[in-house]
């Protein structure tokens, strides 16, 4: 999948702002004070995980042992930074519906603060 790195530098704002995205505490950041948005998630194998929003280009040092990228989930976020809706989301990206919402919730998040 070769156009999402072309996606992500197209779309990635010049400079990124601390997002919240769960209750959980934040990552540490990185040497250059960015903190990679995160969400929990359960895909299709129905295990819920910590999986990055942002590209491994936008973020520089993004995975910790927990955090994980999977691009249907970056991609997803994208879209919904541009205003699509869950449903939407779930079925243009082969997500599960509650994966998709929490996606939705944390790109709306993102957008305020």
């Amino acid at each position: 999948m070769r156009l999402l790195p072309h996606l992500t530098k197209l779309t990635a704002p010049a400079r990124r702002h601390h997002h919240t995205t769960d209750q959980r505490p934040s990552p540490s950041p990185s040497p250059t004070g960015h903190i990679c948005p995160r969400v929990q998630l359960a895909l299709q194998d129905g295990t819920e995980r910590e999986y990055l929003l942002d590209g491994p280009s936008t973020c520089p040092r993004p995975r910790g042992p927990r955090a994980r990228y999977e691009p249907r989930v970056h991609l997803a976020y994208l879209l919904a930074q541009q205003g699509h809706d869950a449903h939407w989301l779930a079925r243009f990206a082969d997500l599960p519906l509650p994966a998709a919402e929490r996606i939705t919730e944390a790109a709306a998040s993102a957008t305020r603060g």
